[in-house]
């Protein structure tokens, strides 16, 4: 009997011992940086809640009624965007649309959209309406006109576009008080570097040409 004590106290032993010692593993979330902070991963809303949406784009997909604007004078009509739960010390918002040919080469892209000074009142702009609030644009895709441009790729499938709106605490003095082709996404980048970028939200979609 004190034998078979004696095997059960080790083997009793020898359990907690196997169970302490076992690591326990925690898978994180996937995570991306969405601004200030790093957020659970969504394409969309930044950790304040503030959010970029546009009903051109199902499912992440941009939809084929918005591809391949027809160009009128020069100006293609521009995507709906809407946006909500900006920071309340914003004072004014810009906004940048691009597009790495290479996705694996960050160094070269291509800009769509180009927007600042937009109001801190505004929460959205109307599809085709881009180029007519009492905002600023800057330079299209092509570099010889002031318009959005839209995705219209030639080559078969799957393009990612980058829509990031910029809640700031001011206009940055160094950009123009209007519409300009000078304004280029390097410009308008370098130029809020300049002031406090209280929050950004991206809305990041495909085009898929078939």
């Amino acid at each position: 009997m004190n034998n078979f004590k004696h095997l059960f106290y080790l083997f009793a032993i020898s359990m907690f011992i196997l169970a302490c010692s076992k690591e326990t593993v925690v898978t994180p979330a996937a995570t991306t940086n969405t601004g200030t902070t790093t957020t659970p991963s969504t394409p969309t809303v930044s950790a304040t809640g503030f959010k970029l949406t546009s009903t051109a784009i199902a499912n992440g997909v941009l939809l084929d009624a918005f591809k391949c604007e027809k160009k009128v004078n020069g100006i293609e009509n521009s995507i709906p965007l809407a946006w909500e739960n900006a920071p309340a010390k914003a004072t004014s918002f810009a906004i940048t649309m691009i597009h790495y040919p290479n996705s694996s080469d960050s160094t070269k892209y291509s800009s769509y959209l180009l927007l600042w000074g937009i109001d801190k009142a505004v929460n959205k702009i109307l599809y085709a309406e881009a180029n007519k609030g009492t905002w600023f644009m800057g330079v299209n895709k092509d570099g010889n006109n002031i318009s959005y441009t839209s995705p219209c790729s030639a080559g078969v499938g799957t393009h990612q576009y980058i829509l990031t709106i910029y809640a700031l605490s001011e206009t940055p003095a160094s950009l123009p008080t209007k519409s300009s082709t000078a304004v280029t996404y390097d410009v308008l980048t370098k130029a809020m570097s300049t002031v406090t970028v209280l929050d950004k939200a991206k809305l990041i979609f495909n085009s898929v040409s078939p």
